[in-house]
């Protein structure tokens, strides 16, 4: 089967720079449900500082994202949320989140890795969740390589607010 012929799917990561620095990158897929779903547990880096790091983990994030191929029964048998919070000692959402900044990153592809993504620094609610920065939001902007990714990420993260 060529590339052409192979279907394009929407992956969707979001990268969460923490108040001690470290740097979790959440995978979201999307189920028959619909909504998209935080993945199993986070790729952990040490910081922000390296572009390429930073751009591979993004990039194998994205690979990990997935669309519409959860069950309800495959859904059950996937990290919860309740796990996600034990794992990093934290009681919710609004906790796990609490002082942290955030960048959205989004691509559709068929063939990895992608070459272009949909790249918007958030404003973290007073609920926990995030929300788009309008006047910042980039949309389609293209790359060669993982560093490149990775630099992208770092400047959208100087607009993010947490």
């Amino acid at each position: 089967m060529d590339a052409g012929s192979l279907p394009v799917t929407p992956h969707n990561v979001s990268i969460m720079l923490r108040p001690d620095g470290r740097v979790f990158i959440e995978v979201l897929s999307q189920p028959h449900t619909g909504a998209w779903i935080t993945d199993g547990f986070p790729i952990v880096l040490a910081g922000l500082e390296d572009a390429v790091i930073l751009g591979q983990a993004i990039l194998d994030g994205l690979e990990r994202s997935t669309y519409d191929v959860y069950s309800a029964d495959e859904l059950r048998s996937r990290p919860t949320l309740d796990e996600l919070y034990a794992w990093a000692g934290v009681r919710n959402w609004k906790q796990y989140t609490k002082g942290s900044k955030s960048v959205s990153v989004y691509s559709r592809y068929a063939v990895a890795p992608p070459t272009s993504a949909n790249i918007s620094p958030e404003e973290r609610e007073r609920s926990g969740a995030y929300a788009p920065i309008d006047d910042a939001y980039r949309e389609g902007v293209h790359f060669e390589s993982a560093e490149e990714l990775g630099r992208l990420v770092q400047e959208a993260m100087n607009d993010a607010r947490a």
